[in-house]
């Protein structure tokens, strides 16, 4: 089974916030991890052009996901925001998107929203901190 699984390409998520060791090694289990490594706040446009290949994200309170910037991201699929105020997401136009959107202040629980929101580990297809819960799927439940 390992071998078969060897040849499939993984989801891409980009990471625009320093993370631990163990909070990477995490996300490496299941996905393709691009470290953004920059000086201060992200530009928008290099938040797009990070966001534009990817599957996922990990973003900071300062990285802003909005309608406008969702427009040319057809690959998105779930953005978690590692703040403990309110995001600065438009759950909205993520929500029309069919991006789920999920917020928490601490790392590990980040990492484990968007392992979870692609169906992997123990609490697969259902993340804890989604904000969009519309976009779960109705076939199961727990």
């Amino acid at each position: 089974m390992k071998l078969a699984l060897a040849g499939l390409r993984r989801h891409r998520v980009v990471v625009t916030q320093p993370l631990d060791d163990a909070a990477i090694e995490r996300l490496d289990r299941f996905f393709d991890v691009a470290l953004c490594s920059h000086d201060g706040q992200m530009t928008r446009d290099a938040l797009i052009e990070q966001l534009r290949p990817a599957a996922a994200a990990l973003v900071g309170e300062g990285d802003i996901i909005d309608a406008q910037m969702l427009d040319g991201l057809d690959v998105l699929q779930a953005v978690c925001c590692l703040t403990p105020s309110e995001p600065h997401m438009d759950i909205e136009a993520m929500t029309r998107a069919g991006v789920r959107a999920m917020s928490s202040p601490d790392a590990g629980r980040a990492v484990e929203n968007l392992v979870a929101a692609f169906g992997f580990g123990r609490l697969g297809g259902h993340p804890p901190d989604l904000l969009n819960p519309e976009l779960l799927c109705d076939c199961c439940s727990f």
